[in-house]
């Protein structure tokens, strides 16, 4: 049931307008001999129609509250106002029956008749979708159809298969059949308007009156068999006007009975609403007030323009709307008690939580000194050979400083391992997988340093990738055990290094003072991958291949 008054009075004096303009039509019957008269009586009709779908589009501004279903309405209305108005240039303009733009103008009926079903598919779309819903692409290939009708109908002059004139294209609306094409536009214009009902039926969550709720299929229904009767020329009416007048009647059901959301009855609802709520024109002034709204200043209600106002208990917020703001207040009350609460229990609190904070930053800090005392008797467990070698050159080197040269080359060798991995070490405690290039940093280090004791060094690399860390060590562990077992007696260290889908190999040719004995490579071993060596006179060479992947 239509309860609010304003709508009621719309729908009496458009109810009248109407009846006005059939009135005419009988005062005023077509007479040949009266053309003025009968134009004047025309242009009357058509006036107040247009001007009845004009005031329709102006009530749809006011009341819908989806921009894209209101959009959409208006351009009904506007596909309305073209289809009177063509049938009124047609009738009223264009007297010579022969001519062909009365033709053309006739095909334009058909323009609104396909569009308007294709628009109704949009708006049943957007009518539960919020306020940036865009369609799914898919919809736009609904205009080919569309289109390919509105083509069917203005090339009917070259093969007269919508409408067929038996007394030829001149005398075009004199006599004339249907074919095919015209009741697939007219299966497009009927589907497509129960589509949208039962879509509405469908998406509808109103309750209240299941006849009310039922009423725009009522009216679809009757449309269908008004257009049957007339497609079988059972009566005769105007059927631009009919069609127009079942049209808005079907959509300003669904708006009536809440299908389509509009913002009327508001009155009503500021009656039975709780919410404490107030709509204000522009200088602040109330017009409506709900019944938990308490009384508000000009000055109040002016600061929510620009934020939330806080008055002890309420909160005050508004948001702008046509020619004035909605208020509305909240009772805080509750919140303020809470939060006082929280407030005491959190100054309780304070202290606790600095001692625990305390007591867990010392937890972190010990776990993380075990750790790193954990990691150096690691490294120091591991290079502890190396570190008596060192001390043990130290000594030599104060014994006999004129061999100081030799014997701090030798040193900064130990050294270098010694730092280098240990630094190996570290980076694998966070990273199990390091890049083979820290090979190469570890293994060129050495080098320089045995350049220092007038060896000749050089180094040929092509690391990319990781390793793990394990089987970089590894082959560290290696290189460094073959250096110090020749270190005494080598001339020339040249090492090549080769990284290439996570498997490393190491050629070193090592040139010696003097021939080496087989005994020199005793208990050498390689943990993850193979080796081999062959003593040539004063040269070695040792070869090394990891195992790919770095397994054992």
């Amino acid at each position: 049931m239509i309860k609010n008054k304003t709508t009621i009075n719309s729908a009496i004096w458009a109810t009248v307008a109407l009846l006005i303009a059939y009135a005419i039509r009988w005062i005023i019957p077509y007479d040949p001999n009266q053309t003025l008269l009968i134009s004047a009586a025309m242009m009357a009709r058509y006036a107040i129609r247009v001007c009845l779908l004009i005031a329709w589009c102006i009530s749809i501004l006011r009341r819908l509250t989806n921009r894209q279903v209101r959009n959409l309405l208006i351009a009904v209305g506007i596909l309305m106002a073209f289809w009177l108005t063509v049938r009124t240039v047609k009738y009223e303009l264009i007297a010579d029956r022969t001519n062909p733009i009365g033709r053309y103008i006739w095909y334009s009926y058909y323009i609104p008749m396909v569009l308007i079903p294709l628009i109704g598919f949009f708006v049943v779309k957007y009518i539960d979708k919020p306020i940036d819903y865009n369609h799914p692409k898919w919809m736009n290939y609904l205009a080919i159809p569309a289109v390919l009708l509105l083509v069917l109908v203005f090339t009917n002059d070259l093969h007269q298969s919508v409408f067929r004139f038996h007394k030829g294209i001149e005398l075009f609306d004199t006599q004339y059949q249907y074919g095919i094409p015209y009741y697939i536009l007219m299966a497009w214009f009927i589907l497509g308007g129960l589509y949208f009902v039962g879509m509405l039926l469908k998406k509808s969550r109103v309750p209240g009156n299941k006849h009310m709720q039922r009423l725009p299929l009522y009216i679809m229904l009757g449309a269908i068999v008004f257009w049957v009767l007339y497609t079988l020329k059972i009566i005769n009416c105007d059927l631009t006007v009919m069609d127009c007048l079942l049209i808005v009647l079907l959509l300003e059901s669904a708006i009536q009975n809440g299908m389509i959301a509009s913002n009327t009855n508001h009155r009503e609802l500021f009656d039975m609403t709780t919410v404490p709520l107030l709509i204000v024109d522009e200088d602040f002034q109330p017009h409506y007030m709900s019944g938990g709204a308490l009384p508000l200043s000009e000055a109040d209600i002016a600061k929510t323009q620009t934020g939330a106002v806080h008055m002890e208990n309420t909160l005050l917020r508004s948001t702008p709307i046509h020619a004035g703001r909605v208020v509305w207040q909240d009772d805080i009350t509750v919140q303020n008690t809470l939060h006082q609460q929280l407030q005491s229990i959190r100054e309780q609190m304070s202290e606790e939580n600095t001692l625990l904070q305390a007591e867990v930053e010392l937890t972190e800090h010990k776990a993380k000194v075990d750790e790193q005392n954990r990691l150096y008797d690691r490294i120091a467990q591991d290079v502890a050979p190396q570190l008596i070698r060192a001390e043990e050159l130290m000594k030599q080197v104060s014994a006999k400083p004129e061999n100081s040269r030799e014997l701090m080359s030798k040193l900064c060798v130990l050294g270098c391992y010694i730092k280098r991995r240990g630094n190996l070490l570290l980076l694998g405690e966070d990273n199990k997988q390091i890049p083979a290039v820290e090979l190469e940093h570890c293994i060129r280090e050495s080098l320089e340093n045995l350049r220092l004791g007038g060896i000749f060094t050089l180094l040929n690399s092509q690391c990319d990738g990781t390793l793990p860390v394990t089987v970089v060590v590894s082959i560290y562990d290696f290189y460094e055990n073959v250096a110090e077992r020749l270190l005494d007696k080598a001339t020339a260290f040249l090492v090549n290094l080769k990284c290439e889908d996570g498997a490393m190999t190491m050629n070193i040719q090592i040139g010696c003072s003097e021939e080496i004995a087989e005994q020199a490579f005793t208990g050498l071993t390689f943990p993850c991958g193979s080796f081999r060596y062959e003593v040539m006179e004063e040269d070695v060479v040792v070869s090394l291949t990891t195992n790919r992947g770095g397994g054992k």
